[in-house]
């Protein structure tokens, strides 16, 4: 076996620092792979941190803006609900007005005609007819 001149290079090599460099070599070489990995996969860590702690603001700022106009809009509708409601009890008042007005001409003038109201106020204010009795 030593007589082929590659085979007795082969065991030269193996035989005493041989192997150890090239154990050596690739427990090196492995070494610096994971610490290019860990570098790589802090670096993207740093990077997902970075974007979670924009996110948060952003989240932050969207969260105020929407508390600001929540309570915008709340007192808007207060204000509307407000308005309504006057409005409403105002125009009861001038339905209930006009009917005694009505009243009032079909009791003092019978003869008159009195004019047809409004079509919003036809259902409300109900005109008294020469046949109906007064």
């Amino acid at each position: 076996m030593a007589d082929n001149p590659i085979v007795a290079l082969i065991i030269a090599a193996m035989s005493g620092g041989g192997i150890a460099a090239i154990i050596g070599a690739v427990a090196s070489w492995r070494k610096g792979v994971r610490e290019q990995d860990v570098t790589e996969d802090q670096n993207a860590l740093q990077g997902y941190k970075d974007l979670a702690a924009e996110y948060k603001s952003d989240l932050a700022a969207l969260k105020t803006e929407m508390r600001e106009t929540q309570k915008a809009n709340a007192d808007r509708f207060s204000r509307i609900e407000a308005e309504l409601a006057t409005e409403r009890s105002t125009r009861w008042a001038a339905v209930q007005y006009a009917r005694d007005l009505v009243a009032l001409i079909a009791r003092r003038l019978p003869g008159v005609s009195i004019p047809v109201p409004p079509d919003a106020l036809a259902d409300h204010i109900i005109i008294p007819s020469r046949k109906d009795p007064q």
